[in-house]
């Protein structure tokens, strides 16, 4: 595959992604189309590390949805919340590979998902088009991005998407990165 085959023109805007994420975050509420999950959270301490736990304090209206993903398989129906995606949660077109929804369920404020506008099958490895997408929004927002793997590696959607939420993911946090303290310890044996 060439290069040229592989770059692709990135349609995000720089500098717009977080005025897109607040405007789009007000609107979803507004309209109901955005139903955050309320959560607590505490941290855990294991070998020097804090480990951000959050604790769902109810997960009736994740349950309600599954429930009508699930009725909707029984009928043959193959249920797909991104295509079409709800218009309430599009923030932005990232490229001609991708765009940015707000994670309609969310925990944190401001999660973002990183969708394929064409459906792959969420337990694809991660591709070029996959990282381009991502660095363009992480150019944009200090986060942490992830992707679940397939249902195994905790995916509830089918269609590939990745995730973003902004650091700090807690008001107290005091690292950006939970593990920033084990890099201080780390032992390096030539260019390893």
């Amino acid at each position: 595959m060439s290069e040229r085959s592989v770059n692709q023109e990135i349609l995000l805007k720089p500098g717009t992604l977080l005025t897109r994420i607040k405007e789009q975050t007000q609107h979803g509420l507004e309209c109901g189309a955005l139903q955050s999950i309320p959560t607590d959270y505490e941290f855990v301490e294991q070998n020097g590390i804090h480990f951000l736990v959050r604790i769902l304090s109810n997960l009736k209206r994740k349950d309600d949805a599954k429930k009508k993903q699930d009725k909707a398989a029984k009928k043959g129906k193959d249920f797909n919340p991104f295509l079409p995606y709800e218009k309430d949660l599009f923030v932005a077109d990232i490229s001609q590979t991708h765009l940015c929804l707000l994670n309609k369920f969310n925990v944190v404020d401001n999660h973002l998902l990183i969708v394929t506008r064409e459906f792959e099958e969420q337990e694809n490895l991660l591709n070029y088009q996959d990282f381009q997408a991502m660095w363009a929004c992480l150019a944009q927002i200090d986060g942490l991005a992830f992707y679940n793997g397939g249902k195994v590696a905790g995916a509830s959607q089918r269609h590939k998407h990745l995730q973003l939420v902004p650091t700090p993911l807690a008001p107290t946090q005091l690292e950006s990165i939970t593990i920033a303290p084990i890099f201080a310890s780390a032992v390096f044996e030539g260019d390893v």
